[in-house]
């Protein structure tokens, strides 16, 4: 899905060429850029400074970024070999089914939540010798997230020097997270970061924690001036941050609707009816068809994303439009089919697949975008001439 936003901020980039300056930059023309999930990882690209102080990577040079990468941060391979690992390492030198019946009852009579016992039991089951390999792996596929986000986190934190803190974005970023020990959002922007040391971690720390998402990435422990966040991916907050932005805009800056221009472009949104169905009973969709699919998608998780990403679309909507603004506000997004909105299908066949919806995306709306770019170009060179 991310290539379809990488697609858009291309051309909106390009489209920005309008003042024949090669120098140009999506940073250039937006005093604030949201993003959320993959979305943060992008808007921190767009926003990282080099040191001439001017963003280290164009839209262009991001796209690359994603194509090269994808099947490393999203490697089947190696997740199957940590499963390996792992699996490998629950099962020692032939335990005896007594050994393992006593030690299930002692970890039943002191754990304190059903999850731990559950754990606790499958853990204790597969290192039986009866259990086949392959049943072992499966087992460990559910006890950890399908990705140990290991390479994720070292090329995240090569491109973004480590060094590089939030608040030394070009323009002002917002970047939301999900606190799962205080259980509610930590949002991440600039001028927090600028006010308060323990809201200005590292820009890489930040990317990570926003794109930890749940059952696919391990939750990310972030450390600033001695302050811990326990954060996963901000998707389950805000996926779609365009109200979270207006807010935190309205609050900064104290400015009202007419002075805001916002430009929403969406990662594509899962449509048609080649999913899920009730089926013959009802009665079958417990816990597990909730969170696992025969496509080892998780249903619960999307169904939340995209619902409220679609709620925030049709809020955004309405307040630009009940105050006679409509043209303040533009939202590109693609309607993708359920194969299509994988959030971690990495194949060439579904990488150029995407490729191709974003280009043809752009083409239909070439015109608005242009439109909505030459009003940025005219506020820039008027506040230039200032």
């Amino acid at each position: 899905m991310k290539k379809l936003s990488q697609s858009l901020a291309l051309t909106v980039e390009e489209c920005y060429g309008l003042e024949n300056d090669k120098e140009v930059r999506i940073a250039d023309y937006f005093d604030f850029i949201a993003g959320t999930s993959t979305g943060g990882l992008i808007t921190a690209m767009l926003t990282a400074p080099d040191h001439m102080k001017r963003p280290l990577f164009t839209a262009k040079e991001i796209t690359s970024f994603y194509i090269e990468n994808s099947k490393n941060i999203f490697s089947k391979e190696s997740t199957d070999a940590s499963h390996h690992d792992q699996a490998a390492k629950t099962k020692p030198q032939n335990p005896s089914t007594l050994e393992v019946v006593q030690n299930i009852v002692r970890n039943i009579s002191t754990s304190r939540s059903s999850t731990n016992i559950l754990d606790n039991i499958l853990r204790e089951i597969i290192r039986l010798d009866i259990i086949p390999q392959p049943v072992r792996e499966m087992a460990m596929s559910i006890l950890q997230p399908k990705y140990d986000g290991c390479y994720l986190h070292e090329t995240v934190k090569e491109r973004l020097a480590e060094e590089l803190v939030i608040s030394e974005t070009i323009t002002n970023v917002i970047i939301p997270t999900f606190d799962i020990k205080r259980f509610r959002p930590i949002i991440f922007s600039t001028l927090k970061a600028k006010r308060d040391e323990s809201m200005d971690p590292p820009l890489s720390d930040v990317c990570i924690a926003t794109s930890a998402a749940p059952c696919y990435f391990p939750p990310h422990l972030l450390t600033a001036s001695a302050k811990e966040f326990h954060l996963v991916d901000g998707g389950v907050a805000a996926n779609n941050p365009s109200l979270l932005a207006v807010c935190e805009v309205i609050k900064e800056k104290k400015v009202d609707y007419s002075k805001i221009l916002l430009l929403s472009l969406g990662t594509g949104e899962q449509k048609g009816k080649d999913k899920l169905e009730v089926g013959d009973d009802p009665s079958k969709w417990g816990i597990l068809n909730w969170l696992w699919q025969n496509d080892n998608s998780n249903p619960l998780l999307d169904i939340l994303m995209s619902s409220a990403d679609e709620m925030i679309e049709m809020y955004m909507s309405s307040i630009f439009q009940s105050r006679g603004l409509s043209e303040n506000y533009l939202r590109i997004q693609a309607d993708l089919s359920y194969v299509e909105a994988a959030l971690d299908d990495s194949s060439d066949e579904n990488l150029n697949r995407l490729l191709k919806i974003g280009e043809d995306l752009v083409e239909k709306n070439e015109d608005i975008l242009t439109y909505f770019a030459e009003r940025l170009v005219d506020i820039r060179k008027a506040r230039s001439s200032k």
